[in-house]
């Protein structure tokens, strides 16, 4: 099989749900954890003369999103129904934006093996989400909670031709997302669920052939798994001398093999007109003239290199935005230091304790404080991770400078200098001292265990390589 002849083509369809308060055409309340069909409305049900009402920050959401996506947006926001029958759509039909679409003609960057690369995106529209199906052996849940939730869909155009540079677009959109905060764009709750229309053809040739459609993709290692797959699938039937059957499938996490769910013989004649009972609401210029975006991930990439952040410093930063969100909102003005701190002790504690950094208990400024106490010495590095857990786990809400206190891990001045320390444990382990040079690294964090247990952890260690020269020759 050879792979070289063939081309792939790849079209993303991606579902990003708003963190708005309220759903997008009734004012309930838009929560993931509420319990399972307690946020629901004769709206959202589409009861008998119940009327949609159009969520505001939604919009202006979606206006934001096409914004930073390069794209032309239309100012008059209309709405249409798109009819279909199926138990998770509770009207019967869903209100979205077939015709005019807030956002059409954009691009974004994505950045493949360390080169920039734009994808052209077709359109933006917004609409509402269906309820949630939850499948348990022979029956099927419903959750009408999510019913009515704010939708963007993002459509790009057929110019994906590789598996990474699939994922990496997915990536991308999810940390526009991120930084513009209009979702938390979580794959594994569904908040950004992605389809992928996946079809190969002979290189050099401009044909478009039998495409398949792969459904909900919930990660992006799924992404790039499921297209690999696909790929050789379809390569497999055409050098076979068969033709691609046109289809939808899914992502089996077990096989690692895209599996078929039903076939795609015609279109959907989802028999579209407009919305009867939304109006078109024009946008006035001057609202979208003077909406303001957030800092894009490509754009913080540069910020930080010219900061003199190294380029796996940078990368951690971009492929976890929550970390990039989270580091710019401390309020240290020596970057380079402050990265330095900031994965030294921060990132470390995270990962040690499997936290998201949401759910740290160290606010922007309280991370500025305990930076600045490290900086000035105050406290010794070897402590931090002492520190930071009793924070995540006080009940008490206590400052952090109280938690310092109460831990007694203030450095203080001491009679002893840290040339007499040393010498003292030398004194007291003979044994220490004549190995020490045989051994450097294991018998240097051997000491510094011994300095610190001596002086309770308040040990300024900042001379040790000079004071060790001195009296290890």
């Amino acid at each position: 099989m050879n792979n070289d002849l063939w081309e792939l083509v790849i079209g993303i369809e991606i579902h990003i749900e708003l963190n708005t308060k309220t759903k997008m055409f009734s004012p309930i309340l838009n929560n993931f954890n509420s319990t399972p069909n307690s946020n629901v409305s004769n709206i959202d049900l589409a009861y008998p003369g119940s009327l949609p009402l159009v969520n505001k920050e939604a919009i202006i959401k979606g206006i934001k999103l096409a914004k930073a996506l390069n794209m032309e947006i239309d100012p008059l926001v209309q709405f249409d129904r798109k009819n279909y029958f199926y138990p998770d759509l509770p009207k019967g039909y869903q209100i979205t934006q077939q015709f005019y679409p807030i956002g059409k003609n954009g691009k974004i960057k994505i950045k493949v093996e360390n080169e920039w690369k734009e994808i052209k995106i077709e359109r933006i529209h917004l609409e509402e989400d269906t309820a949630k199906s939850i499948h348990s052996k022979d029956k099927t849940y419903l959750n009408y909670n999510r019913a009515g939730v704010p939708l963007i869909e993002i459509v790009s155009h057929p110019v994906i031709h590789s598996a990474k540079e699939a994922a990496a677009y997915v990536e991308a959109i999810r940390q526009t997302a991120l930084c513009l905060n209009i979702s938390d764009a979580k794959m594994n709750e569904g908040s950004l669920r992605t389809d992928i229309n996946i079809s190969i053809r002979e290189k050099g040739t401009n044909v478009f052939n039998n495409r398949v459609e792969v459904k909900n993709l919930n990660s992006i290692s799924n992404v790039q798994k499921a297209i690999e797959f696909e790929a050789k699938r379809q390569i497999n039937i055409y050098q076979n001398g068969k033709t691609v059957v046109q289809e939808t499938r899914r992502f089996d996490e077990q096989l690692k093999e895209t599996v078929s769910m039903r076939l795609k013989t015609d279109s959907i004649d989802y028999k579209y007109f407009s919305e009867p009972n939304i109006p078109p609401i024009l946008i006035p210029n001057e609202i979208i003239n003077n909406l303001k975006i957030e800092e894009l991930p490509f754009e913080k990439e540069q910020r930080y290199l010219a900061n003199g952040l190294n380029l796996v410093q940078v990368n951690q930063l971009i492929n976890n935005i929550e970390y990039a969100l989270y580091f710019d909102a401390i309020p240290l003005l020596e970057f380079k230091k402050k990265a330095n701190l900031f994965f030294a002790h921060i990132t470390s504690f995270l990962n040690d304790t499997k936290l998201n950094i949401k759910d740290l208990k160290l606010n922007h400024q309280e991370c500025f404080e305990l930076f600045n106490y490290i900086i000035e010495g105050k406290i010794n590095k070897a402590n931090v991770n002492a520190i930071l857990t009793y924070k995540q786990n006080d009940a008490t809400s206590l400052s952090l400078k109280d938690i310092i206190k109460k831990l007694d891990l203030f450095i203080e001045q001491t009679t002893f200098s840290l040339e007499e320390i040393i010498t003292l444990i030398f004194k007291e382990q003979p044994d220490l001292f004549k190995n020490f040079k045989k051994n450097i690294d294991r018998n240097k964090k051997f000491l510094i265990g011994q300095i610190m247990k001596k002086t309770m952890g308040k040990a300024k260690l900042d001379n040790l390589d000079i004071i060790l020269n001195k009296l290890v020759k």
